[in-house]
């Protein structure tokens, strides 16, 4: 499970990680967390990455992004502390969503489409204009 801290990562002390986006940070994490135990208790493995050394994918903006960050767009939901992207080398992560978008419903998450999202999964409390569960970036 991703922890808040892990979430935040190298940010913690930025300006823009203020109250408003930690409360979102914490509900995207219960929400992940509930998430991830339907997945685990079904056998799909949450590796740790590398370079963050836990679940959060990318760099260092795969979790909480400083309203400085040129990556995503600019209205991006992990500026607002509603998105992570989850570390799936495989896609073993993206493709049991795919399969479960009953669950997602149920945790309130949404996912970008997995052919946008190779190597990393995107999940998101916010819903997407389309109002999609699975949707294109």
């Amino acid at each position: 499970m991703i922890t808040l801290e892990q979430y935040v990562g190298p940010h913690a002390d930025s300006p823009d990680w203020n109250d408003t986006r930690k409360g979102n940070g914490v509900k995207l994490m219960a929400a992940c967390a509930k998430l991830e135990a339907y997945a685990l208790a079904d056998g799909v493995k949450f590796p740790d990455n590398p370079a963050t050394k836990s679940g959060v994918g990318g760099q260092t903006m795969g979790g909480f992004r400083p309203q400085w960050c040129t990556q995503g767009a600019k209205d991006s939901a992990h500026k607002e502390g509603e998105a992570v992207d989850r570390y799936d080398p495989k896609n073993e992560i993206d493709a049991w969503c795919l399969a479960n978008l009953d669950k997602l419903e149920e945790c309130g998450i949404y996912i970008e489409h997995p052919v946008a999202t190779v190597g990393w999964s995107h999940w998101s409390t916010r819903a997407p204009r389309s109002g999609r569960r699975v949707f294109y970036p």
